[in-house]
């Protein structure tokens, strides 16, 4: 073959200084290779996952569902759905009396039940109004305004019809906001004193100089309606009778609704303030008391219930004292685990107090609108305690975890936190069914150690117990039903992924076989270029040494003549 034919390329030479000729060569064989790599890595990584699916048999499957349900029934008693419920106070409309439930006669603590009775005494006929306005003192400090202000001005301006007014007893000064308002609105009751809601009814804002008619003919009403309303003997509007300029008293009686209003809500944002504060920090200390608490519990449960689970597998093979000896030790490597566990136990508990300092404002934060009762109190509480550590994982996943799998283990939270809320709801009709049996109704109301203001009985113990392992049990058949069902899929998506990844493999090694195959026919190619070199080397060799014969042959002969003639 020449050496300028189309077909022929020089074969690689790796000391060839021309390296731009081969980079293209270098950059496909490069990927090919990483494409190769790729492959193997992902149908390596395919075939082991799969070898663990498949290890895991229908029969062990169903021990593990066992080992399941006693794991999460023991968790979920001892948890925020179990008997934690128990230790913060659960009460309808939550540990902070709002003014949605104050008008509803709804509070969370004796201050504010009494509170309620003297607004419902002074508001319902019990007491006479004039009598609660003069207990009150809604109208001590009007005589020595007047007198004051008659002093000070030279001329004083009707602010309802801006005409001046005379300085005698024809002029009188109005509660723009009547006081019987002020002392009918629920929430300067629960928020504002007796002494409070009068200074509140006689600041500057809420005083207004007007005459005397005027005064009595307003009466208790509010500005609009008082306006609007008839007058009893002209017939007309009292804002036609009394000539007010309905601009200037509306005006009057805007400004001095948002002064009270602006008042009742810094007194009611101190008082808020000042309960969430108080009660969240209670909570959190019983429930990071109780979190700690828990964690030992659970860690000595385990160990008893394995070890009573040893002994009853190897039931007379062993001594009491052996059994004595062996729950000996393994209660003392409990505790060294338990000690050595301690700034995780302190995390977890630290972790708890926060999350149920910020349930109780969620709490709060619902009533502002409606009022919630006590068992979905304890439902709140617990599902933001589920709702808390998904949004954690969601955002912090461990290092390990993928996104995928993240969102997925957040799914299962949540859906346990709504199983668990929801057979919190079971508990309230269990202790109506423990309490309705004959005979042990005494006993369920025996009472228990109480964490808090409410008293604890032995029926509400039960009751929750009995919940929670109900709950326990449908989460553990939910969250295992949910398992099983992503790992049929994932090992179906990775019988996909292997047939694909196998397609690929056979492509690539069809593709590594032609390579392959290109390589020997470019080797054999530059061989016959070789041989044809050396083919026309050798050719040349004996073409010069054919030469020299002849020439040879031409000499010897040249040189016999000469013989012949010299021996003539």
């Amino acid at each position: 073959m020449h050496t300028n034919s189309p077909h022929y390329q020089e074969p690689f030479d790796l000391l060839n200084p021309n390296i731009d000729l081969h980079s293209s060569d270098f950059e496909k064989m490069d990927k090919l290779e990483k494409i190769q790599i790729e492959v193997s890595t992902g149908l390596e990584e395919a075939l082991l996952e799969m070898e663990q699916l498949k290890k895991q048999s229908s029969s062990g499957e169903s021990e593990k569902l066992l080992d399941l349900c006693k794991t999460n029934i023991f968790d979920t008693i001892t948890s925020q759905f179990g008997l934690a419920s128990l230790v913060i106070d659960s009460r309808d409309g939550g540990n902070v009396t709002t003014t949605h439930n104050f008008e509803k006669g709804i509070t969370s603590n004796a201050v504010d039940s009494k509170k309620y009775e003297d607004f419902q005494s002074n508001n319902n006929g019990t007491k006479k109004w004039q009598d609660v306005r003069s207990e009150t003192g809604y109208d001590s400090p009007l005589a020595n305004l007047r007198k004051k202000a008659f002093q000070e001005n030279e001329v004083i301006i009707d602010q309802y019809t801006g005409k001046p007014l005379p300085k005698d007893g024809r002029t009188h000064i109005d509660h723009v906001v009547s006081a019987k308002e002020i002392e009918r609105n629920a929430a300067t009751n629960l928020h504002l004193s007796p002494e409070e809601r009068a200074k509140l009814a006689t600041q500057d804002e809420n005083l207004a100089f007007t005459s005397g008619p005027a005064n009595q003919s307003k009466g208790d009403k509010s500005m609009d309606e008082w306006l609007d309303g008839e007058h009893k003997k002209s017939g007309g509007t009292n804002a036609k009778y009394f000539d007010i300029d309905k601009e200037k008293a509306k005006a009057v009686d805007q400004k001095a609704r948002k002064e009270i209003n602006r008042e009742i809500n810094k007194a009611a944002v101190k008082k808020y303030s000042k309960e969430l504060l108080t009660t969240g920090a209670k909570d959190a200390a019983k429930i990071a008391a109780y979190s700690a608490l828990g964690v030992i519990i659970r860690e000595c449960i385990k160990a008893i219930f394995d070890e009573i689970k040893a002994t009853f597998s190897k039931f007379g093979e062993e001594s009491f004292k052996s059994i004595f000896k062996r729950f000996k030790s393994r209660i003392k490597i409990t505790i060294e685990t338990i000690k050595s566990n301690w700034k995780d136990t302190l995390s977890g508990s630290i972790e708890a107090g926060v999350t149920a300092f910020l349930s109780n404002i969620v709490v709060f934060a619902i009533n502002l609108f409606a009022t919630t009762l006590k068992r979905f109190v304890s439902m709140i509480r617990a599902g933001f305690v589920s709702l808390v550590q998904a949004i954690k994982i969601l955002v912090s996943p461990p290092s390990n975890m993928t996104k995928e799998e993240s969102r997925y283990q957040a799914l299962k939270i949540l859906t346990a936190g709504l199983i668990g809320a929801a057979s919190l709801a079971l508990t309230e009709l269990i202790e109506k069914f423990l309490l309705s049996i004959p005979g042990i109704q005494p006993l369920m109301l025996f009472p228990l150690p109480s964490f808090g203001g409410e008293q604890r009985t032995v029926s509400d113990a039960i009751a929750v117990t009995l919940s929670s392992i109900a709950g326990g049990l449908l989460t553990t058949i939910v969250l295992y039903m949910m398992d099983s069902f992503r790992n049929s899929n994932k090992k179906a998506k990775l019988q996909i992924q292997m047939v694909y990844q196998s397609g690929v493999v056979v492509e690539y090694k069809i593709a590594q076989s032609w390579f392959a195959l290109s390589d020997a026919y470019k080797y054999l190619e530059v061989k016959a270029h070789e041989t044809k070199e050396v083919l026309a080397q050798t050719h040349k060799a004996i073409s010069e040494s054919h030469e020299r014969i002849q020439n040879s042959k031409i000499n010897r002969k040249n040189a016999m003549a000469a013989l012949r003639n010299k021996l003539q």
